[in-house]
């Protein structure tokens, strides 16, 4: 799953969620898979973010 699709996911159980036409297993259902999506993109952007400290280093270094 990429971080695009993962967001995208998200934003479909929150409008599932928002409309309250779910019955509340489904909600916990919804919610525990929408807590796993938003660790996974935390993850994929502190990923990024080392990424671009150390591309941002390497130019340092250069300069």
């Amino acid at each position: 799953m990429t971080f695009e699709q993962a967001m995208e996911r998200l934003e479909q159980i929150s409008k599932i969620l928002s409309e309250n036409q779910v019955s509340i297993d489904e909600s916990l259902e919804l919610y525990s898979e929408g807590a796993k999506l938003i660790s996974f993109c935390s993850e994929k952007l502190e990923a990024a973010s080392v990424k671009i400290e150390e591309i941002n280093s390497k130019i340092n270094e250069g300069v």
